[in-house]
């Protein structure tokens, strides 16, 4: 049963990756490639490193964030869940389906020894808390662009969404497991990583964190378009991360190639942006998300080096 589960999994992420493969190949073939280019060798350079150089504190404070709820379940050194994060974040350039989550995942319990389970259920909080922060923000952008009505819809349906996950995991925390089998047994290991939602100090500190990072991630993407010379008011700043986000949620390859260009892209051209002037924003706003975490990654790795594993 588990092999099957497996292979219908793996068919389902190799399904997407064909559909994005092949709807980023046909917007490529309808491009005027002498304009992607000419986007390029017209774009601000120092604005584009001044928006590469912001991407660390953006980091830091996602890592604050998680620490915030951590710390809730065992005190540990704020600088570890800030470290593990950069590293997981590198990781997923190279690894596919987002993959960096499972290895900070891991990375915490071998460096505090909280356990596996127990550390994979406050990376479930720290996405929750997150995804209501920013599902908080984007909710505003209906009232500040004339956004299409889909748009709207996805942004709302995205809240619900969060707050429900929320609402579950509350319930988790409270409430032992009931269910038998490896499926029970991981249930109730978790919950010692969601007793952080008790502790209603702690996830107002990470939404604090949150919010923050998202206006750091606001005025990145302020400058990104600021550096390629398209519009980079506040709502089309909102609507290209907000578009990269959700677009982030299909399975994706390594260092979500092709979802985030799309994403950042689509969000654009919905807003009457020119296709090619587009693409080369997607196409160098990546650059710009990708080098800080890859050198900051890089370097925080070897805090975890002479880690022995833990067993969960």
């Amino acid at each position: 049963m588990a092999g099957r589960r497996q292979q219908i999994l793996f068919a389902v992420r190799v399904a997407a990756w064909l559909v994005m493969g092949a709807l980023v190949i046909g917007l490529a073939r309808r491009m005027n490639w002498d304009e992607v280019f000419g986007a390029f060798a017209a774009a601000d350079l120092r604005l584009a490193l001044v928006a590469t150089l912001f991407g660390v504190p953006c980091v830091a404070l996602q890592g604050l964030r998680w620490s915030s709820l951590v710390n809730a379940v065992r005190k540990v050194p704020f600088a570890t869940p800030v470290a593990a994060i950069f590293v997981g974040q590198a990781a997923s350039a190279f690894l596919p389906m987002r993959a960096g989550e499972a290895v900070r995942t891991e990375l915490l319990a071998r460096a505090t020894g909280m356990g596996r389970a127990a550390s994979l259920g406050t990376v479930a909080l720290d996405h929750s808390v997150n995804g209501l922060v920013m599902f908080a923000i984007a909710g505003s952008l209906p009232l500040l662009l004339p956004v299409p009505r889909w748009m709207a819809i996805v942004l709302w349906s995205g809240m619900a969404g969060a707050i429900a996950l929320a609402l579950v995991l509350l319930r988790l925390s409270r409430t032992p497991s009931s269910s038998e089998g490896r499926l029970g047994q991981l249930i109730a290991k978790m919950r010692s990583g969601l007793v952080a939602l008790r502790n209603p100090a702690a996830v107002a500190r990470a939404a604090g964190f949150s919010a923050a990072s998202w206006s750091v991630e606001i005025a990145v993407a302020m400058l990104a378009l600021a550096a390629f010379h398209l519009p980079h008011d506040l709502p089309h700043a909102m609507a290209v991360l907000f578009g990269v986000s959700l677009a982030q949620a299909i399975p994706a390859p390594p260092a979500s190639l092709g979802n985030f260009e799309l994403g950042a892209g689509t969000a654009l051209v919905a807003f009457g942006g020119p296709p090619e002037h587009a693409a080369a924003f997607a196409i160098g706003y990546h650059a710009m998300q990708l080098l800080p975490t890859l050198v900051a990654g890089g370097l925080m790795l070897s805090r975890f080096r002479l880690r022995l594993p833990q067993h969960a």
